[in-house]
């Protein structure tokens, strides 16, 4: 009996001693983090931009702005936030093998907050970041974030949907609708990045946090992945997104009125 423990005890320092040595997590949930960030970490880009502003002598000064944006298929294209790049004179992507491209605007949709850009790299340079279906989202799925918070590059913050059906009020006061809250760390820099779920899959795109200190508290929002693959084609065919409107005024009837 004691022969049996002693063995036992061998092989299971063994195993843990192999398990560290190999590098391997030490639960599912970790290995799933692991996978995520291996394969959708190469697709996560670092965008940096340059815009133009007049200091108080109305001397022309450049200033620069950083965010994230996910790499959407192989010819180049990438989705991130239009605030991202609002008013930005020059746009320079990093992939995340450190190769840097310079990047042109195809279309926005300041409604929305999103917009996408392209760059002419190699398309064995680009790896795809596959979209999912946000409609199909449950308070309590496990989520993951993947961006350059503060400009620190290819970071990964997990965490859960905590609501659904938010809305949201772009920079433009338009009201975006269906917006996906979570409590995965979002900072100044994640702007543009994916919103992942636990197969690896783009369904959300990481675009404000609530915050009285202006990082994060826990409290973030990504526009849907389904509203973004409805609008995309429009911004790569047309640059702009156009929305259905009436022709029509309404107006209060008055007793006057109605008589007449």
């Amino acid at each position: 009996m004691r022969f049996s423990r002693v063995v036992f005890i061998g092989l299971l320092a063994g195993l843990l001693l192999a398990q560290i040595s190999s590098g391997m997590a030490g639960t599912e949930d970790e290995q799933n983090n692991i996978d995520i960030y291996k394969a959708a970490a190469p697709g996560v880009v670092n965008i940096t931009t340059v815009s133009v502003e007049r200091d108080f002598f109305f001397n022309i000064v450049p200033r620069q702005g950083a965010g994230s944006g996910s790499v959407i298929n192989q010819e180049g294209y990438i989705l991130t936030n239009y605030h991202v790049i609002q008013e930005a004179r020059r746009l320079e992507v990093t992939l995340a093998d450190g190769s840097k491209w310079q990047g042109k605007l195809i279309g926005t949709d300041p409604d929305n907050d999103l917009a996408v850009i392209k760059i002419d790299a190699p398309s064995s340079k680009l790896t795809v970041i596959p979209m999912g279906d946000s409609d199909q989202l449950l308070v309590g799925q496990k989520v993951l974030a993947i961006g350059n918070p503060f400009g620190l590059g290819q970071t990964l913050t997990t965490g859960v949907i905590s609501s659904l059906g938010r809305t949201l009020r772009a920079d433009n006061g338009t009201l975006i609708e269906d917006i996906i809250q979570t409590d995965a760390s979002i900072n100044p820099g994640n702007s543009g990045g994916p919103l992942l779920d636990s197969s690896g899959k783009l369904i959300g795109v990481n675009t404000a946090i609530f915050s009285p200190t202006g990082a994060s508290v826990g409290i973030g929002f990504a526009v849907p992945a389904n509203t973004a693959k409805r609008i995309i084609p429009e911004l790569i065919a047309r640059g702009y997104y156009a929305y259905p409107w009436i022709g029509a005024s309404v107006t209060s009837l008055l007793p006057g009125d109605a008589k007449a």
